[in-house]
Order: C-alpha cells, then sequence, then structure tokens
C-alpha cells in the first residue's frame, strides 16, 4: 500500500515533469519562431522536434502564440500565491525576473542574442501583439488583486491601478533592458549585470513613489 508520503512524491515527480516539458516546449517553440517566422512554423512542426504529438502540445498551449508568451507564467503562478501569502510583492516581482533572467540566458532560444529578433517579431505580428498585452493585463489584474488584499479595498480602486501597472513595467522594463544589451553587444555575463541593474532601478523607483502610499487608507480605517 502506498503511504500518502509516496503519494505526494509521485504528484510531485509528474508536476515537475509536466513544467520541463511545457518549458521546452515553449523554448523548442521560440527557437522556430525566431528562425523561420512564425506563420511558417506549424504547432505539429513544434511536436515533431519536441518528439510529441500534436495533442500533447495543445494540452498544455491553447493557443500558437501561447507557445512564445509562456515566459511570463512564473510570475503569475508567484501573483497568485502571494494573494494568499502576503508576500512582498515587489520583491515577489523581482525575484521572478531574476529567475527569468538566468533562464532566458542558457535557454536553446538564447534570448540575449535574439532579443531584437523577438521584438520584430511579435512587432509585425497582430495575434502576437495582441498576446502580449493580454499577458500584461492578466499580470497587472493579478497584481492588483493581491494588492487589494493586503489593504481591503477593492482591485479596482486607483490606488491599485496605478501600483499594479508599476509592478508589472519591472517585467516590461527587463525584456527591454535585454533588448538594449543585444543592441549595445554585451557578453553574457555584462547583459545579466545590466538587466539587473535596470530592475534595481526600477524597482527603487516603484517602492519610492508608489508603494508607500499603498498603506494609507487602510492605515487610516485601523487608526494607526
Amino acid at each position: 500500500m502506498r503511504t500518502s508520503g509516496h503519494l505526494n512524491e509521485s504528484v510531485g515527480v509528474r508536476e515537475r515533469n509536466r513544467l520541463e516539458l511545457r518549458r521546452r516546449l515553449s523554448e523548442t517553440a521560440t527557437a522556430m519562431f525566431l528562425s523561420e517566422g512564425f506563420d511558417a512554423v506549424r504547432v505539429a512542426d513544434v511536436a515533431a522536434a519536441c518528439g510529441v504529438s500534436t495533442k500533447t502540445v495543445w494540452n498544455h498551449f491553447p493557443t500558437k502564440e501561447s507557445l512564445l508568451m509562456d515566459r511570463g507564467d512564473r510570475l503569475a503562478t508567484a501573483l497568485r500565491e502571494a494573494t494568499h501569502t502576503r508576500s512582498n510583492l515587489l520583491g515577489v516581482v523581482v525575484s521572478c525576473i531574476h529567475d527569468e533572467i538566468d533562464e532566458l540566458a542558457t535557454g536553446p532560444a538564447a534570448y540575449a542574442r535574439d532579443a531584437r529578433a523577438f521584438v520584430a517579431l511579435v512587432e509585425t505580428n497582430p495575434g502576437l501583439r495582441a498576446a502580449v498585452a493580454d499577458r500584461v493585463e492578466q499580470l497587472t489584474r493579478l497584481a492588483a488583486d493581491a494588492l487589494a488584499v493586503r489593504t481591503g479595498t477593492p482591485a479596482t480602486s486607483a490606488h491599485h491601478h496605478i501600483a499594479a501597472g508599476a509592478l508589472i513595467s519591472l517585467w516590461r522594463l527587463h525584456l527591454t533592458a535585454l533588448l538594449e544589451a543585444d543592441h549595445r553587444a554585451l557578453s553574457l555575463a555584462d547583459t545579466k549585470d545590466y538587466v539587473r541593474q535596470e530592475v534595481s532601478t526600477g524597482a527603487d523607483l516603484v517602492a519610492r513613489l508608489l508603494l508607500p502610499s499603498l498603506t494609507e487608507p487602510a492605515l487610516r480605517r485601523s487608526g494607526l
């Protein structure tokens, strides 16, 4: 008879395998899109390159565009968890960005080298532009929800709308910084340092200009 510990371990292994396959599908698709063009690559081509069925790809990604937009998933998950754990949201966002910098720099898509091609690909494809906008909107909503839990005010309030946008602007900032690093032809190590510094500067601005004001309504209501 399997114990609960064995069951939990089995579930953990399955989840790791699922996430690993999802990452491999996304990175393989990204590399193929950058090399051959988004419209020229079929989902079936991505499946064949990864040795899985087309149905398996669709099970992990609902649209072709979402194969290229997988990078915000870690942040989306972290923001959902932060809603329940009351973790420092700014720290959550910055930590996720640092993780993405490390992984993107070593992945098969060679993100630092292909940043310019990635942006050009998105800019020339209406479907991809819409997917990017949807991703930013989703992340912003999640950040606003997490902020609302902390202050006991609606997620639609002006405070949360502005602050959530500022938090998620850091995610967009790291993409812009990667593109700038590519323009400057920086080495991998210098790229990491440059992007982290840009994100750190942005995080300082968010903390200083916006986040402190978010606690004021809650503090006034509590009489503190």
